[in-house]
C-alpha cells in the first residue's frame, strides 16, 4: 500500500479507498470526512473523493456521476476534451472543474457564466451524460432523479 505523508499525518488516515466497482477504470475512489457533507468530487490525477457518511443507497449514483468528470477530463463530450496550452490536465481543472466550483460559490455564483442550479450547470450535465452513456444498463435505478442530463 502506498501512503502519502502529510506533515506527520497519513493519507490512509484522511480517506479511506473503496474497491471492487464495476466499470469503473482509471481512478481510484475515496471516502473521506474532509470534504462537504453529502458531496463528491473528482480530481484526475488524485481521485474521487465522497462524503464518508453518504448513506450506501446514494453512493453508486454519486461515484457514477464523478466518474462522468472523470470521462470528461479522458475523452469530453462527444470527442471536445478540453486543453489550456495542449494539456488535458490543464483544461479539465480550468475549463470544467473551476466553472463547477465558482457555481457552488455564493456572490461568484451571482456572475451570469457561473448562475445556476449546480444539478443543471452545464459542466455536471455534461459529467452525467458521460457516465449515463458509460454505465448504461449498469447506471444507478435513481440516477435520473439526481442528475439530469438535460436542462428541464
Amino acid at each position: 500500500m502506498r501512503i502519502i505523508k502529510i506533515k506527520n499525518l497519513h493519507f490512509y488516515q484522511l480517506a479511506q479507498e473503496i474497491k471492487n466497482i464495476p466499470k469503473l477504470n482509471g481512478i481510484r475512489v475515496f471516502e473521506t470526512s474532509w470534504i462537504r457533507s453529502g458531496s463528491g468530487i473528482c480530481l484526475p490525477g488524485i481521485g474521487i473523493f465522497i462524503h464518508s457518511k453518504i448513506p450506501e443507497n446514494s453512493k453508486k449514483r454519486i461515484i457514477q456521476h464523478e466518474y462522468g468528470h472523470f470521462l470528461d477530463y479522458k475523452w469530453g463530450l462527444y470527442g471536445d476534451r478540453k486543453k489550456l496550452f495542449g494539456s488535458a490536465f490543464l483544461g479539465f481543472y480550468f475549463l470544467i472543474g473551476l466553472p463547477s466550483l465558482f457555481n457552488l460559490m455564493p456572490f461568484i455564483n451571482q456572475i451570469p457564466a457561473f448562475a445556476g442550479r449546480h444539478q443543471c450547470y452545464w459542466t455536471e450535465l455534461r459529467a452525467n451524460r458521460l457516465a449515463k452513456e458509460h454505465f448504461g444498463d449498469l447506471i444507478a435505478e435513481d440516477f435520473d432523479r439526481y442528475f439530469p442530463t438535460q436542462l428541464a
